[in-house]
This record gives structure tokens, C-alpha cells and sequence, in this order.
């Protein structure tokens, strides 16, 4: 009695999975208005909090930055998962692989740092004040100031503060990461690093989509932000998804003193990277 039967024709078929994955992966406004709402009204909330505590000196600033980390998390949707541990070791600088600006919020919520950043970050529209409100590091890439520079990195770290970096000098698709840049481990050279002194590595991987599938395809750019994307239009959409899942590795720390360079530190923490990432996107 089935013998007539037919499928939908393939074309057909193919047209409504397009639709269905359109659907599933769309902002919707119904999500983009209140969440940017509560961001923009979060971020005013805490401003006078944040400059009344800058008073005391920038520690005493870092629970207001991170109160605004965990909620930002939390309005962008994003599901942080962590393996390993933020090192509590002073005198550490964490370098980690660059996906996107969100890398920045996760990276925050889980660890007490401070950023390191190019110094024309500072003058981003919003986003340069918050990297100030995260009470960040702020450098140039002019060669003529990199000795000023790796000073002022390694005298923050001989005072017992926790850095994060990102040694690609740029953010990815998320999919792969790039070359270390040596000269950002200027400030632990082996060469005259202190013995506490250490680097740990750190894997960002944006892992899943709200509904389980991974990011990968198109998917991917939905949380990477890298190349010519405009980052408000990013944003705006991030506040639309459904969310997505972050998978953070704190690998094990690298002590600079057993290297015999800045180079070999350095590309053994872009190992640890790319291990970390290959793994947690092959779960």
C-alpha cells in the first residue's frame, strides 16, 4: 500500500533545514532589548561604585569590575565551563588564546588579574571606558616604547600582581590559534625573570550553541569577533542569540626560569594553547 509513497523532494528539503537552522540561530528582539537594557543600566549602576572605590587604589576597585564581569556573563547567555585552576600564585602572568571581546568578561569573571592591552583600546567608544573600569594595563606597540613598557609590566608583576595577556596580538575565529608574539614575554624573559615569577596558559573555546550544536560553520562567527566585524553590530547580536557554551582551560604553569629564552617560554605556552583548544573542540 506504501508503494507510491515519495519523500519531500531533496531541493525542498534542503530549503526547510536552512530555514530551520535560520530559526534556531536569528536574535530575537524580544531577548536583544531587555538584555541590552540591563547591560547599559549594570554598567551605570556601578560607575559610581567603581570611581568612589578608585579612590583606595585599583585593588580595591577589582569587586565592583568583577560583579560587572559575572553579570555581563550572565546577560550575554553565555555557560562558562572550567577545567583546571587560575593560578593564585603572584607574581603570574596568564596568557591566553584571543577569540573575542567577550574573552575579556569570561576571563574576568573566573580570575582576580588585571588586562594587559594596546594602548588604543583605551579610546574604544564604551568599551574603552570599561577596560578602564577592569582597571586595565594599557601598552603601545611602538618598538621605541617597548622597553618602557616591558618595565611597567615587570614591575607590576615583582608587586604581586596577576596579568592576563594575549600573546596572538589579535583575536581569531576561534577555531585555531595564532602565533605568540615573543616580545609581549619581555617582562618574565628567563633571562632576568624573579624565580617566583611564572606564565600560566589559558584555553578560551567557544564549544556549543545554545540548543547543543557545535560552533563550527557559520556558527562560529555568531561568538568569534575577529577581522573587519563592527563590534556594536557583534554585540547587538550576541544579545539576541539563545547564548552558548565557553569552555575555559587553566593549563599548568610554566616557571620562565626553565627556559633558556623568551622564545622557547613562549611557544611552549602557545603548545599548551592549542592542545587545550584542539581538545575542547573535539568533545
Amino acid at each position: 500500500m506504501y508503494e507510491n509513497y515519495r519523500e519531500i523532494p531533496s531541493p525542498l528539503q534542503t530549503l526547510w533545514d536552512v530555514l530551520d537552522d535560520n530559526a534556531a540561530t536569528a536574535p530575537s528582539v524580544l531577548r536583544m532589548v531587555p538584555r541590552a537594557t540591563a547591560f547599559v543600566l549594570v554598567t551605570l549602576v556601578l560607575v559610581g561604585p567603581y570611581a568612589f572605590c578608585g579612590l583606595f587604589g585599583p585593588k580595591a576597585k577589582r569587586p565592583i569590575a568583577r560583579l560587572w564581569f559575572n553579570t555581563s556573563v550572565f546577560i550575554c547567555g553565555l555557560k562558562v565551563d572550567v577545567l583546571g585552576t587560575p593560578s593564585q600564585d603572584v607574581a603570574t602572568i596568564m596568557a591566553s588564546n584571543h577569540v573575542s571581546y567577550l574573552d575579556i568578561i569570561v576571563l574576568g569573571m573566573l580570575t582576580d588579574a588585571r588586562f594587559v592591552a594596546k594602548s588604543d583600546v583605551a579610546l574604544w567608544p564604551l568599551f574603552g571606558f570599561l577596560s578602564k573600569l577592569a582597571c586595565t594595563v594599557f601598552v603601545t606597540r611602538d618598538k621605541r616604547c617597548a622597553a618602557r613598557d616591558c618595565g611597567k609590566i615587570s614591575t607590576l608583576v615583582a608587586e604581586g600582581e596577576r596579568l592576563i595577556l594575549f600573546p596572538e596580538g589579535t583575536s581569531s575565529n576561534g577555531r585555531s590559534v595564532l602565533p605568540f608574539r615573543t616580545s609581549l614575554f619581555a617582562a618574565v624573559d628567563p633571562a632576568r625573570a624573579a624565580p617566583d615569577a611564572s606564565v600560566q596558559p589559558v584555553t578560551v573555546a567557544y564549544t556549543m550553541f545554545a540548543d547543543g550544536r557545535p560552533l563550527t560553520g557559520h556558527l562560529t562567527d555568531l561568538y568569534a569577533w575577529y577581522g573587519d566585524m563592527t563590534m556594536f553590530g557583534h554585540l547587538i547580536r550576541v544579545f539576541g542569540m539563545k547564548g552558548a557554551h565557553v569552555e575555559v582551560t587553566f593549563h599548568a604553569p610554566l616557571k620562565p626560569v626553565a627556559f633558556p629564552d623568551r622564545k622557547t617560554l613562549a611557544a611552549a605556552a602557545e603548545r599548551s594553547v592549542r592542545n587545550g583548544l584542539n581538545e575542547s573542540l573535539s568533545r
